[in-house]
């Protein structure tokens, strides 16, 4: 919930984390550079087009870029790709995955990426700090009455994106990558190992290559192309929520209220929240370095919260790592990471889906 306080802080450095300096282009080095166009096989993409050698000489060819990841990060990557004309394959292993998320957005979301308002379930405009004795400290006072967190489900979002970015241009592979095999020379394509889930009946599991010229990896905090550019490991703190489904007066409680619980008895570094959703709020938790002790925690929240969250029913259980800070290696040859596979996450609150989609649209436009 600081992630709204930091926005703008953080983008004077998203640059520096992803390698821009003024005009930017990723050069043959494999990092962003200045006064370049977009370089590739050593020669300068000019509308779409990459110069690939063929026969001794350079033979002017659609340019091909596999997105891996169809969350925020690799949608709207895909969307900026494809609506440039770019040939885009955006893979995704589970078209209807709901993940684990807190799932807040800071208000300029909603105009700067052209999101309908019907996304966001309920729009907060107050805020609890709870202490470690019960104290509660209202918070967001400063908000003005057109100002709000926008609060929403993942499931709902990343639906949307990949959908918009369909209809762009870009094609879907539902299908989960297994292996990067990292281009030999400037003028080789990469290979995409992946099972094909497009027909689970019919050839589940199918293996499947794919040969493009370039790589964006959206693919979250366990990134198959982090491991296979060698980008490096990172920290992480797993995040544990729980959506429970109060009665219609417990949840008229939460129409506009979010809480934010901190003590050691709800995590030792991190916070525990109650969000609310469309008919339910995530009750959630997070830790970096007791990991194995996240279900304890859980239940700290849960007891803590216990009168709110009377007569509730748990509908869903779900966990998933967020990264503490960016990889030592974020771009690799024709190969850069966006989202939490690169770890743009803002380590005070795990907040991560705004910069998700914004260095996914940074990285497309580089291209």
């Amino acid at each position: 919930f600081f992630f709204f306080l930091v926005c703008n802080s953080f983008f004077v450095h998203l640059g520096e984390m992803m390698g821009f300096v003024g005009s930017v282009g990723w050069t043959e080095s494999g990092v962003l550079g200045q006064k370049s166009s977009f370089v590739c096989c050593n020669k300068p993409i000019l509308g779409g087009r990459v110069g690939r050698r063929t026969l001794g000489r350079w033979e002017m060819m659609a340019l091909r870029v596999a997105v891996v990841g169809g969350g925020p990060a690799g949608a709207c990557a895909a969307e900026t790709l494809a609506a440039a004309g770019i040939e885009t394959y955006l893979i995704e292993r589970k078209m209807d995955n709901a993940k684990p998320c807190g799932g807040a957005i800071p208000l300029c979301m909603v105009d700067e990426f052209d999101l309908p308002i019907s996304l966001i379930d309920r729009k907060v405009r107050k805020m609890k700090m709870i202490s470690p004795s019960n104290r509660e400290v209202d918070v967001g006072k400063t908000l003005r009455d057109d100002e709000y967190i926008g609060m929403l489900r993942r499931e709902v979002l990343d639906s949307f994106l990949r959908e918009r970015a369909i209809e762009k241009g870009a094609k879907p592979i539902n299908g989960l990558v297994t292996k990067i095999n990292m281009a030999k020379g400037d003028s080789d394509p990469y290979s995409i190992e992946y099972s094909d889930y497009e027909d689970r009946e019919k050839d589940a599991g199918k293996s499947k290559t794919l040969e493009v010229d370039m790589v964006i990896g959206a693919d979250g905090a366990n990134s198959r192309v982090a491991r296979d550019m060698d980008a490096g490991d990172y920290n992480y703190a797993i995040a544990f929520q729980e959506r429970i489904k109060l009665p219609e007066d417990k949840m008229e409680y939460y129409k506009e209220l979010a809480e934010m619980y901190v003590g050691d008895d709800v995590s030792p570094d991190f916070y525990a929240w109650v969000f609310p959703k469309y008919d339910h709020v995530g009750v959630g938790t997070g830790t970096v370095i007791n990991r194995p002790a996240i279900k304890t925690y859980q239940k700290g929240i849960r007891d803590r919260a216990a009168e709110k969250l009377a007569g509730g029913k748990i509908i869903k259980v779900e966990a998933h790592p967020i990264p503490e800070h960016p990889r030592p290696r974020r771009v690799n040859g024709r190969v850069a990471l966006v989202g939490d596979a690169a770890g743009y996450v803002t380590k005070c609150s795990g907040e991560g889906i705004y910069f998700a989609a914004k260095s996914g649209r940074m990285s497309a436009e580089a291209i």
